[in-house]
């Protein structure tokens, strides 16, 4: 499966997972989400590296590989996701989504500046469209109420979800191009971010609030486990073959499953204003047009 076709199987699943998320953190703390579906995937994940034989190739990573998957684990699932998780639980997925899709715009930037991609004029009708959509889609209030703290929330978590995921978009690309160690790469990855994680339930209150977790929002958040790690293990898989000005981009096509997934399960609390609508068209068209 060639790397843009990865990439848009992993933003089926990542839309999917808007959703889910959305119905979870209506129950539960974003703090609690994160916690169960980074923790979990873990051994999924080594079993993965394990019997895929990519653990006994770990010595063809260096310690700066090493050193760079760790800090994108961290930038992607820790700084990225909970902030994603904050800005889904202040303003729900549709309203995010067009900020969301900014971080296909900075993991590009990395990608041409660092990487050595190419930017022609598509693409740069692509970055355009990225920076109107955010502004379209907040240009009136939306079809929910929302308070003014929510929305500066939504609007403050969304653009540092969009930075930590291009930031990490670009270590796991710098890291994993050609070198056929996808499972291994996401295993490190997840790891630090679970390590960072696993010391912070020494928080006054953060391991007993999880156990004390609704019963409907655990399982919520398992099946967040689990849509998450397919997502990822087809991220990762594209990073490996494909430029990150291109993965990037098509990860954000999750706009438009998620529209799909957040209108079939959270049509109560989502917003469906149509400049909402038009603003993620266009983020995802300008995704689109970075790829191609």
């Amino acid at each position: 499966m060639s790397g843009a076709l990865l990439a848009l199987a992993g933003a089926a699943m990542l839309g999917l997972n808007t959703a889910v998320v959305r119905r979870g953190v209506l129950r539960a703390s974003a703090y609690n989400g994160i916690v169960i579906s980074i923790l979990l995937s873990v051994p999924v994940f080594a079993l993965l590296a394990l019997f895929s034989g990519q653990i006994a190739r770990a010595g063809e990573f260096t310690r700066l590989d090493y050193a760079a998957l760790a800090a994108g684990g961290v930038l992607n699932f820790l700084g990225g996701r909970f902030s994603q998780f904050l800005a889904i639980q202040a303003v729900g997925a549709n309203l995010t989504a067009p900020m969301r899709v900014l971080s296909a715009l900075f993991g590009a930037a990395l990608g041409v500046t660092l990487l050595g991609e190419q930017v022609g004029p598509l693409r740069g009708a692509g970055i355009a469209l990225l920076i109107a959509a955010p502004l379209i889609a907040f240009a009136r209030p939306p079809t929910v109420k929302l308070g003014a703290l929510q929305i500066t929330r939504g609007v403050v978590f969304g653009l540092s979800a969009a930075v930590t995921y291009g930031g990490s978009t670009f270590l796991l690309r710098w890291t994993l191009a050609d070198s056929g160690l996808t499972l291994l790469g996401a295993l490190v990855a997840h790891g630090a971010a679970a390590l960072v994680l696993a010391a912070s339930l020494g928080l006054p209150g953060r391991a007993r609030g999880l156990r004390e977790i609704d019963r409907s929002a655990a399982k919520l958040f398992l099946l967040v486990t689990a849509i998450m790690t397919l997502a990822q293990v087809f991220r990762f898989a594209a990073l490996e073959s494909a430029d990150a000005a291109v993965v990037a981009p098509l990860t954000e096509t999750m706009t438009f499953f998620g529209l799909a997934f957040a209108f079939t399960l959270n049509r109560e609390t989502e917003s469906f204003n149509p400049l909402v609508l038009l603003g993620m068209a266009l983020a995802a068209a300008g995704a689109v047009a970075i790829a191609l």
